[in-house]
């Protein structure tokens, strides 16, 4: 059995969630999200409130890291002449009417075009009121990352003589790429919004775990001789991953 229960510590709002055999009390903290607390059922407020007073420059700082890159990479919103990344560059949502019964994207060198069919579009209609707009963007930087993504990975598989087994696309929060024993590929479909040598770093590091299934200097000296300059380029990847929040389903 579980349950929730909700309290203020300080300025933030808190989430208690029980379980019958947890032993310790931890903490999560998400961008707009109550703080998340897991205890166990016979765990004191007091306690919970105790474990979140020791942690509290933790949060503070954490809280204001999250408010720092709500400020840099602030949420987009569909609407006219908003601007998305698409393979490194931004480029302003234009709306198009169409004949075509469904709606879709295509994107040009400066505009990412939703198309809208003439029959569910009126003057007044805001894009954001559009009930397929996200998910039509959604599903054309999926489709677009699928067909070039594979490109790129058949391009570096062949320059490298290193071959995967199998190639799969997800959406994942926190990782790029991963690479099985089984020699098989998995890439983050929203690479497609980075410039195209973040996307060729990623494909070539995954590509270099055919050979070296660790992080070893003879790994790294591999991805170093096709891609010389990665720790910048890691670098710059780090610093703008929050770029792909909008692909995020829930959003």
């Amino acid at each position: 059995m579980s349950g929730k229960e909700t309290f203020l510590f300080a300025k933030w709002p808190v989430e208690v969630h029980r379980r019958n055999f947890r032993r310790s009390v931890s903490i999560y903290i998400y961008p707009k999200k109550p703080i998340k607390v897991m205890a166990a059922k016979s765990t004191s407020q007091k306690m919970i409130v105790d474990f979140l007073m020791s942690k509290k420059d933790w949060i503070e700082k954490t809280f204001e890291k999250f408010a720092a890159i709500e400020e840099k990479f602030p949420d987009k919103r569909i609407r006219s002449l908003e601007t998305f990344p698409f393979l490194g560059k931004e480029r302003k949502l234009k709306v198009v009417i169409t004949l075509n019964k469904k709606a879709f994207v295509s994107v040009t060198d400066e505009n990412l075009l939703l198309h809208i069919p003439r029959n569910s579009w009126s003057a007044t209609t805001l894009i954001e009121e559009h009930p397929t707009a996200l998910k039509e963007i959604r599903h054309f930087y999926k489709r677009e990352a699928v067909q070039h993504l594979s490109e790129r990975v058949k391009y570096w598989a062949e320059q490298m003589n290193l071959h995967p087994a199998q190639l799969k696309f997800r959406e994942q929060r926190t990782r790029w790429g991963s690479c099985t024993s089984r020699k098989s590929i998995n890439l983050n479909w929203r690479l497609i919004v980075f410039a195209e040598e973040i996307i060729d770093y990623v494909i070539i590091h995954e590509l270099a775990h055919l050979e070296h299934m660790n992080h070893s200097d003879r790994f790294w000296g591999l991805v170093e001789k096709y891609s010389e300059n990665y720790k910048d380029i890691m670098k710059a990847l780090r610093e703008s991953q929050y770029l792909v929040e909008f692909l995020t389903e829930t959003n």
